[in-house]
């Protein structure tokens, strides 16, 4: 407790220099939960598909990265895979790629999605206000992404939108689901969906599925992959974990905010190592002395360690807060905090603060307490 008290009371006599180390550690633990929060923003939302959508299995080619990165299947899988033990229904889903004219003349590509009616698997799951799985029932209805209305000239139900030169007729809009390129998302009816895009009849992108009740999905992946031998199949989880793979790996994504978060907390650790270091140097007789009057090297470095440690705790609870209120009153930003975050930035903190004080700790080590008596 002694040492605790004389770490702290270190910290106070030099107020300057304290509150500079603190504000670097505050804002290095602010951008780190900046970058995290809007990554996982980010992600939830490029996993959005398997992730809302009403399917406990996915059947795709065994080219399959993401569901925007794959090929097709012939529509014959459809049959068999409604055929197999523990499989309580199986319904076709189409991929196709297009051409849009947005009210502006500027021409952009599309993702195209048929789902077929009632059941409609592979719909988002989320569905706009006002918005019903009915409202998709008609020739060449299709919904749009909300966040893409503007595109669209803020795009309003019963606007026609031109696919490949073929009318469609907005009767609804979708949320919480970006796609990886930048291509826009369309969802139709399957038949229309292969019209606007010229996709076979007899293919399909992806099979869902619906599994029996209590029926494991290990048991019935193997039946699938004995019955169908040429496909990938994916629960919700393994297509989600690809869709986030694919979006980290084949994206500059991933790079991007590992450098950020890598920058935020290398900018706490230098304030640290800088402060701690030239504090050191500051009361380098006071060290000194300490070692004259018996303190031994452990205790040194837990005096350091201290100092260190109540930056990064101070610092991450002054960032945290300060990040919270920002996002509370900016709500439009797409940042999702989870548990996971917060401990990873506290970790992060921690062990950099900890790393940063070996500068110091290394001076205080090599210093000759016979320095105290001179001059």
């Amino acid at each position: 407790m002694r040492l605790i008290r004389l770490a702290l009371q270190m910290l106070v006599d030099v107020p300057f220099k304290s509150f500079g180390t603190l504000l670097g550690v505050i804002v290095s633990s602010f951008l780190m939960l900046q970058e995290l929060s809007t990554l996982e923003g980010l992600l939830q939302r490029v996993s959005a598909a398997p992730d809302t959508a009403n399917v406990d299995v996915w059947i795709g080619s065994a080219a399959t990265e993401s569901i925007g990165a794959t090929d097709s299947v012939p529509a014959s899988r459809v049959g068999a895979a409604a055929g197999t033990p523990g499989v309580a229904w199986a319904a076709p889903i189409v991929l196709g790629s297009g051409r849009v004219t947005r009210p502006d003349g500027v021409r952009e590509c599309v993702s195209v999605l048929g789902v077929q009616a009632p059941r409609y698997a592979g719909l988002p799951g989320k569905l706009a206000q006002g918005t019903t799985r009915d409202a998709l029932r008609g020739s060449a209805r299709i919904f749009l992404n909300d966040n893409d209305r503007p595109s669209f000239g803020h795009a309003r139900v019963g606007d026609r939108i031109e696919i490949n030169g073929r009318a469609g007729v907005v009767s609804g809009f979708f949320e919480g689901m970006d796609p990886h390129a930048p291509c826009f998302y369309i969802y139709t009816n399957i038949d229309d969906a292969r019209s606007m895009t010229g996709f076979s009849e007899d293919r399909v992108t992806f099979v869902a599925l619906g599994l029996e009740p209590g029926v494991k999905f290990e048991e019935v992946k193997r039946r699938l992959l004995t019955r169908i031998p040429d496909v990938t199949v994916f629960s919700r989880k393994e297509l989600h974990d690809a869709e986030v793979r694919y979006f980290l790996v084949r994206t500059p994504a991933g790079v991007f905010f590992g450098v950020g978060v890598a920058v935020a907390a290398l900018v706490g650790g230098l304030f640290v190592a800088v402060t701690l270091y030239s504090m050191v140097l500051d009361r380098i007789r006071d060290y000194g002395m300490l070692k004259a009057v018996g303190a031994v090297s452990g205790d040194l470095i837990r005096l350091l360690l201290i100092q260190a440690w109540s930056f990064a705790i101070v610092g991450y609870f002054i960032g945290v807060t300060g990040f919270v209120i920002m996002r509370h009153l900016i709500a439009s930003l797409r940042m999702i905090i989870t548990p996971q975050i917060l401990a990873s930035v506290a970790l992060v903190s921690l062990v950099t603060c900890t790393l940063a004080s070996l500068v110091a700790v290394r001076r205080v080590l090599t210093l000759d307490p016979a320095q105290v008596f001179r001059g």
